[in-house]
């Protein structure tokens, strides 16, 4: 057993010395060890020595700029290193099947941001490019997504058709491609700075449940705007707050309207993705690339069939399919894209990074979220000049790239390939593609995203935090928008977690006979309490947000008449129903009974009956701090009012436990001058042997009787526990002799010992 001790004033030290010499002459514990709070000059000295010659040693220049160039191009770590017979079947497959998925999704959210399908392509191949070179994980996939696409069409939806930009010589299509390409300049900007000053641990606040729910909001988002497309409605689509309800309200206003020939095709092509999506997510390993068979065979009956002039399905030829011209951003428009520049920097950073730190955490790879986010910035700085707009990371490609067998980012060049095939071959065959194929595409894709129901709606009673935050994130995105759905959904994250700190978790433990661990006596039905001592745990730090809660745990986990400071005022004033509720069910004198018995304790009149401060004998409650992590001022001023409280009424208050951390800070905000004690327990079976001696010597002196107590290696000197018998009234006789007093303990043990298995009394081992 080891006592932790802290430094004292001469003064003190000289009333311990007298302690301690009380101590050495009883036998109570063997193997006492007493240390004090001091510090090791002899290792610090060492320790200074190495660092002034770590100091001394540089390094060649080459090293260093090797190493700089290595960090910032990963590409050139691993690419020498590739292993080409183990990995290059694996890559092959993997970029063959990401490639034959980012055709069909970029064409689809190019389409949905507003902008020429060709730009999405672009977009994929250049953002392709740069990741396998600066990027630092080996599945993640960037490229055109859901999320820039409906955020760049909430930006740019106020310019009409008819606007003119504030060139005179600049026409409405010029206006927009500013807008977009000033709008994806300012937020790559936005994204370098934020990496630049390590701002990337903002991606702590952002929990998986966030994510969850505001996949699921886009996808809803995403579903009623291809709704709209599949069934072949014209009209703009809406953005913004309570754009579900408008374009909702479209969709039934404009039923007339349905092509019919557009719904046929799109639920074909849903009726021939769909079987094949559940064979890819069974078969995880054999992924077929059905969208790309869908883009082929659509293709081919366009151009046969003439579906646009013989039955008006629209296609994907509103823009000349050519490669972006390269542009530079409008300086004049920062002012109005800031507020839009913005929201795409935040909500691209959250995908992306909660993406990268999920795949690397479940393939156990090094992940740098300060070098991705610059990474993500460099890539919108670079696409805003290339005349196309922001990119991000897209969830269904680092999927599939996953999945299909993919090693390293080589399967990203393999996939920059066929989407560069692609953009060769767009100005033939891409605008025959129909507009209700790529809504049925995504559609079927949306799958993924509607995980979060089926996968925590059966959880939530299990993680009832984490499904509210989700169904909150949720109904943010789909109402409000999933800018600010996304802003709400972690705001109310992070309110939720501060109200869950305010409400730390208090545990009763009990011992396991033979051993040296203590339990929560909720979780362990062999765990003991022993008699007398109340061993409380606290499972969160000490501070000023959760003292009143930590206090009000303290009366009811501790019986409450503790607290009463004496017999004055009526029971009703001491106690409410739920206080005595908690009383009787912890109390060692009605642990005796059965569950039922205790079931029914609150319709009995013994539960009606007025408590007095017999019904449990309490002498030391011992706090177990080995899960307090800190304490503030405010939680050192908590324990002092627990010591003293305690004190107040003969109760002995020990702490256990505690960490160097934790020790130090309590002494140095005056916890062992205030409480006049001089030592914590390194551990909770030291402070309740120390317990037990302490009540031992004290009732030798009373009674002049003693037990041994044996462990393993060592006997302690104990006296027998007195727990006193309440009559019918709950009242104890105070005129029963000492002798005869005495004569009773033998019985009362047998009572204890054959009735109440929860307690055990240390009369024989620990």
């Amino acid at each position: 057993m080891a006592i932790q001790r802290a430094t004292r004033s001469p003064g003190e030290e000289a009333v311990l010395d007298e302690a301690g010499d009380t101590n050495k002459r009883s036998t109570a514990v063997a193997g006492l060890v007493c240390y004090h709070l001091l510090q090791d000059y002899h290792n610090t000295e060492k320790l200074c020595e190495y660092e002034r010659k770590a100091s001394e040693l540089t390094l060649p220049v080459s090293y260093n700029l090797k190493k700089l160039f290595w960090r910032i191009f990963p590409f050139f770590r691993w690419f020498p290193r590739y292993k080409v017979k183990t990995w290059i079947i694996g890559d092959l497959l993997s970029g063959i099947s990401v490639g034959l998925l980012t055709i069909p999704l970029s064409l689809a959210f190019a389409v949905c941001a507003g902008e020429p399908a060709v730009n999405g392509l672009y977009t994929s191949l250049v953002t392709t490019i740069l990741y396998c070179l600066l990027g630092t994980t080996q599945h993640l996939s960037y490229g055109t997504s859901a999320i820039t696409a409906l955020l760049i069409a909430k930006s740019t939806s106020h310019i009409e058709v008819q606007e003119s930009a504030s060139d005179s010589d600049c026409s409405p299509k010029c206006s927009r491609e500013l807008h977009v390409a000033t709008l994806t300049c300012v937020s790559g900007i936005i994204l370098i700075l934020m990496g630049i000053f390590r701002l990337s641990f903002l991606r702590t606040y952002i929990s998986k449940s966030v994510m969850l729910g505001f996949r699921a909001g886009t996808a809803l988002h995403l579903l009623i705007i291809f709704l709209t497309v599949l069934l072949g409605i014209d009209g703009p689509f809406h953005h913004g707050p309570l754009s579900l309800i408008y374009s909702s309200k479209d969709i039934i206003a404009n039923t007339n309207k349905i092509n019919i020939v557009s719904v046929i095709t799109g639920l074909t092509t849903l009726a021939f993705l769909t079987p094949f999506k559940v064979i890819n997510c069974i078969y995880s390993r054999h992924l077929i690339p059905v969208e790309f068979i869908a883009i082929a065979v659509s293709m081919f009956l366009s151009f046969w069939l003439e579906l646009e002039h013989s039955y008006n399905i629209r296609l994907i030829n509103n823009y000349p399919f050519t490669l972006p011209k390269p542009i530079l951003p409008s300086f004049s428009l920062i002012s109005s894209v800031a507020a839009d520049a913005v929201a795409v920097a935040l909500v691209t950073f959250a995908v992306s990074i909660s993406l990268g730190s999920e795949n690397s955490k479940k393939h156990n790879q090094s992940y740098h979220p300060h070098q991705e986010t610059i990474v993500l910035g460099v890539c919108d700085l670079l696409l805003s000049f290339l005349g196309t707009f922001a990119a991000s990371g897209v969830w269904e490609q680092t999927v599939v790239q996953e999945k299909a067998w993919g090693q390293t980012q080589a399967a990203g060049l393999v996939a920059a390939g066929l989407s560069l095939t692609a953009l060769l071959c767009a100005e033939s065959l891409l605008p025959l593609v129909p507009k209700a194929v790529l809504g049925a595409i995504v559609i079927s894709n949306l799958g993924w995203y509607f995980k979060f129901f089926w996968k925590n709606c059966f959880t939530c009673k299990k993680s009832k935090y984490e499904f509210v935050v989700g169904m909150i994130t949720f109904l943010a995105v789909s109402l409000l928008g999933i800018d600010i759905g996304l802003g709400v959904g972690i705001i109310f994250s992070i309110l939720l977690t501060l109200h869950r700190l305010q409400r730390p978790s208090i545990a009763i433990l009990g011992h396991i006979p033979n051993t040296e661990n203590y339990v929560d006596l909720s979780m362990e039905k062999t765990a003991k309490e022993i008699v007398g001592i109340k061993i409380i745990k606290i499972f969160d730090s000490i501070y000023y947000g959760n003292v009143d809660y930590l206090l009000y745990c303290m009366k009811v986990k501790v019986n409450c008449y503790l607290w009463s400071g004496g017999n004055s005022g009526s029971d009703n004033e001491l106690y409410t129903e739920e206080d005595k509720y908690h009383m009787l069910m912890e109390s060692t004198q009605f642990l005796a009974m059965d569950e039922n018995a205790l079931r029914r304790i609150n319709h009995t009149a013994l539960y009606r009956r007025r408590i007095s401060k017999q019904t449990a004998v309490v002498h030391t409650v011992i706090l177990d701090c080995g899960s307090v992590s800190f304490v503030d001022d405010e939680g050192v001023n908590a324990l002092i009012y627990l010591f003293k409280k305690y004190q107040s009424v003969g109760i002995g208050f020990i702490l256990a436990g505690c960490s160097s951390g934790v020790l130090k800070t309590i002494q140095q905000l005056g916890y062992f001058k205030a409480t006049s004690q001089s030592f914590t327990c390194s551990s909770i079976h030291d402070a309740v042997l120390f317990t037990l001696q302490q009540a031992a010597e004290r009732n030798q002196s009373l009674r002049g009787s003693k037990c041994i107590l044996e462990t393993n290696d060592e006997k302690v000197t104990e006296c027998d526990t007195i727990e006193i018998k309440t009559d019918a009234n709950n009242s104890t006789d105070e005129s029963i002799s000492p002798r005869e007093r005495g004569e009773n303990i033998s019985n009362q043990r047998t009572d204890i010992k054959s009735a109440n298995q929860r307690i055990i009394e240390y009369e024989s081992a620990l």
